[in-house]
């Protein structure tokens, strides 16, 4: 079963953990959707798609009925995955953009608790482990400057606290925290994919910790920050209790990466001068709390001073601009190295509409 944000929008968490045990089915989450399972559920999987871990597309491969349960597959969840040649059922408001039979309805919880009824409890049994453990994806190792991306994930898992809310935007920042970060129980977990685009993880959390009780931390790199990030200043006036933990790689740098793999790396427009996002903030806004950190323990250290806070922090942690992400599609050695036009090809205007024309 893959399960989508749907589930937890709906409220139908516990319908769908019921119908679950009640086919002895293996559950994924689709990235939007890794607060839709409970993430110490034996069952769970991990994240289908692009971000995904190994084990999802592994079961796939063995003949399986794949049931979609509140998503629509967009391209970052079935991505990674061939359904072509697997029969896929789906539940939910909205069909999913891979060939399915699908059961239409607005009630979604309603609808599980209908479908499990219909099916005869199982033995009470525990079940102790996955068959499948949700094993990660496997970047090439990287020694670059700063804190390496799953060690800083691994940091916010082990400090972030139960019930908090995590915001996580896009880019390289987005792909390991989907790939490392787990839930929080009792907490919502909201990824910018799709048209949400860069920056939106700042108005989001800001919002929710307006509607929520408890903390909320926003998981976003420099390139989204200075799209959107001066939003901090509303948390600030209001003395939200949001954490906002900014990746600084100096960079668009999942850009960087598609211009190294697919263009040859002979240009970027890509890599920034460098700043100091967390030292510019506390000089703008007195009394904000603000760290930087460029090893794990410091990371660590700054983490556990900003959960204790009770009004907004931001905590910037260095990391290297050429490190490659747990993104699949970066990772697949048939990656083609292609060569087209860059802004040296248009020295001047008459250049201009051949370069065009070649690419």
């Amino acid at each position: 079963m893959v399960a989508g944000p749907e589930v937890a929008r709906r409220d139908a968490r516990e319908e769908l953990a019921d119908l679950v045990d009640r086919l002895d089915a293996l559950v994924a989450v689709s990235p939007d959707a890794k607060d839709a399972v409970k993430s110490e559920n034996p069952r769970l999987l991990g994240v289908i798609g692009v971000m995904g871990h190994p084990a999802v597309e592994q079961v796939m491969r063995h003949g399986v009925t794949c049931v979609c349960v509140g998503t629509t597959m967009p391209v970052m969840t079935r991505g990674a995955v061939d359904f072509s040649k697997i029969p896929v059922l789906s539940i939910g408001s909205a069909a999913p953009h891979v060939a399915s039979r699908h059961l239409q309805t607005h009630d979604l919880a309603s609808t599980l608790a209908g479908l499990a009824a219909a099916l005869p409890a199982r033995p009470e049994a525990a079940d102790s482990e996955t068959l499948y453990a949700p094993a990660h994806l496997e970047p090439p190792v990287h020694d670059g400057d700063g804190v390496r991306y799953h060690d800083v994930m691994h940091v916010l898992d082990r400090v972030i606290p139960a019930g908090a809310d995590i915001f996580v935007d896009a880019g390289n920042t987005g792909a390991a925290a989907v790939h490392y970060l787990g839930a929080r129980q009792h907490g919502r977990y909201v990824v910018a994919l799709g048209m949400g685009g860069m920056g939106y993880a700042f108005g989001a959390g800001i919002g929710c910790a307006f509607a929520r009780p408890g903390r909320t931390v926003v998981i976003a790199g420099d390139g989204a920050f200075f799209m959107h990030g001066m939003e901090i200043h509303t948390a600030i006036e209001h003395r939200l209790p949001v954490t906002f933990v900014i990746v600084n790689n100096n960079a668009h740098a999942m850009c960087v990466t598609r211009e190294q793999l697919y263009y040859g790396g002979s240009y970027s427009f890509n890599r920034f001068a460098p700043s100091h996002i967390a030292s510019g903030l506390g000089a703008m806004f007195p009394g904000l709390m603000c760290h930087s950190a460029d090893t794990v323990a410091d990371l660590e250290a700054a983490m556990r001073q900003v959960m204790t806070h009770h009004g907004p922090s931001v905590v910037e942690v260095i990391c290297s601009t050429d490190e490659i992400p747990p993104f699949a599609p970066f990772l697949s050695p048939e990656i083609a190295k292609e060569r087209t036009h860059d802004r040296h090809d248009c020295k001047n205007g008459q250049s201009w509409p051949q370069s065009l024309a070649r690419a």
